[in-house]
């Protein structure tokens, strides 16, 4: 049974349709139905929404693996914050600075940590579980 991915997947949808807000705000600033409207400014946010939606549900997906094969509470709470935390701040980067290189990379980081440490106590998990 799932009981901390839960709390991360509903904070993940929080964010995700924040970040659609600004996405649908653009659409009418930009005046754009389709595509960014070679406005620099609106590719960012869009980029921060589809980079969201590329790796949030993957993580969140592997953090429910890992839960589900038994692995600590805390390794799938560092995984579920680390996520968060990571996505917020590439998408933060991507919203609200012009070039914020560091906190972009530094959320990717995060990202990656969430997504290798739920993947390696996901085949843990399995290997355990299975011998």
């Amino acid at each position: 049974m799932l009981s901390i991915t839960p709390i991360y997947i509903a904070i993940a949808v929080i964010m995700y349709t924040g970040l659609s807000f600004f996405v649908i705000s653009g659409r009418g600033k930009y005046k754009v139905s389709i595509g960014d409207g070679n406005e620099p400014k609106f590719a960012r946010t869009m980029r921060a929404h589809g980079n969201f939606a590329e790796y949030a549900p993957l993580a969140l997906l592997a953090m429910a693996a890992a839960e589900l094969a038994g692995a600590p509470g805390g390794v799938i709470h560092a995984a579920g914050a680390s996520l968060l935390i990571g996505r917020a701040a590439h998408g933060y980067c991507f919203l609200f600075t012009e070039s914020g290189m560091k906190l972009r990379v530094g959320g990717m980081m995060l990202t990656f940590f969430a997504m290798w440490i739920t993947a390696a106590a996901g085949i843990w998990g399995a290997l355990i579980n299975t011998v």
